[in-house]
């Protein structure tokens, strides 16, 4: 059956890290998904991803499978099939997208796929109802997470500066070797570590990058980034010290 009715698209900025957003809207849906309203068997169950399915728990020891995880790409995206409380031919399909947006974390859901419901318009209507409710709640608990995480945040200051491979006149800008520092720096934005990147404009060839990983005690993990994940530090175009930042506060 074909269908002309469009999907539900939400989306919703949290103050967290991909990675810290993928995890709280998998890992810990049980703990932010409003089952008091929605869900098959209502308050007092529980929901969680298990073996590759979304499952429902009753109190009594009840369950319902709302759907099978069709991606899964842990800080990047996930999508399953959706039929709570119906037959699985009736499913349709969930996708979310985390993306990392300037320290925090853009999520994107696409809820599509209603020809196989016999009431497409109608389905659709009620989901257009509910899923606001939905993700207002994931935005609460990640805002939650987030106060927790960022008292015990991680922030590092990397210091750059020319090191035993960078030449002796010239620009570091023009070495090849710069676009593996470009690269380092990008995927440290795609994981929601960095906070800030650049040159220090009064000195030549040294620059200054601020990340901030969720957790305590991560500064080994940010120390190896710097120095082996940045293919221009470890190629020594650029030699890198790495202090940790005692931030007392942020805007």
């Amino acid at each position: 059956m074909s269908t002309t009715v469009p999907p539900i698209h939400r989306e919703v900025v949290v103050d967290a890290d991909p990675a810290t957003a993928f995890e709280i809207f998998t890992e810990r849906i049980g703990s932010w998904w409003p089952v008091a309203d929605h869900s098959v068997f209502g308050d007092g169950s529980t929901v969680t991803f298990l073996d590759g399915r979304l499952i429902e728990r009753a109190p009594d020891g009840r369950q319902d499978i709302w759907g099978t995880v069709t991606r899964w790409e842990p800080g990047a995206a996930i999508a399953f099939t959706w039929h709570p409380g119906l037959p699985v031919e009736e499913s349709t399909h969930v996708e979310v997208t985390f993306a990392a947006a300037g320290g925090q974390t853009l999520v994107r859901l696409e809820h599509a796929g209603w020809e196989r419901r016999t009431d497409p318009t109608t389905v659709r209507a009620q989901y257009e109802q509910g899923w606001p409710h939905v993700i207002d709640s994931y935005r609460r608990a990640a805002q939650s997470a987030s106060a927790s995480d960022r008292a015990g945040a991680t922030w590092v200051a990397l210091l750059h500066r020319p090191g035993r491979a960078a030449p002796v006149s010239g620009s570091l800008f023009e070495e090849p070797l710069f676009v593996e520092h470009l690269a380092f720096l990008e995927r440290m934005r795609d994981a929601g570590f960095l906070i800030a990147a650049g040159p220090l404009g009064d000195v030549h060839g040294e620059g200054m990058t601020i990340l901030r990983l969720p957790g305590a005690d991560r500064f080994e993990q940010a120390r190896l980034l710097a120095n082996e994940d940045d293919v221009s530090v470890a190629n020594g175009l650029f030699a890198v010290t790495v202090r940790p930042w005692l931030v007392g506060l942020t805007g």
